[in-house]
């Protein structure tokens, strides 16, 4: 049986306890978000009626989404790529990391 000693680190969205050996591989500078924030952020699901055009509206709404990187509203999407997942390239106003972002879009 596998026992987990949980830290005293916490992440910063959900306040989930780390195991110890997720905190010890963590980079210099990182902050401690679980893997599960982390997605959450980057998935952006939008309602989408086809009024403009799609990529100024998707500009529009991934605009000032909380950065995983810094925790800033400063998400800024750069551009998108279609398949059967539409893909948004975002970076950070502030930070300047880079972040994919996965696009649920539902027509209306």
């Amino acid at each position: 049986m596998w026992k987990f000693q949980l830290s005293d680190v916490n992440c910063l969205v959900c306040k989930t306890y780390f195991i110890n050996w997720d905190v010890a591989v963590m980079e210099e500078g990182e902050l401690p978000i679980c893997e599960l924030c982390i997605i959450d952020m980057c998935a952006v699901k939008v309602q989408y009626d086809g009024s403009q055009d799609l990529l100024e509206f998707l500009t529009n709404e991934v605009d000032g989404r909380t950065c995983p990187g810094c925790l800033e509203s400063a998400i800024e999407l750069h551009g998108i790529s279609y398949g059967s997942t539409v893909w948004g390239d975002g970076r950070c106003r502030e930070c300047n990391q880079g972040w994919s972002l996965e696009i649920h879009i539902e027509f209306v």
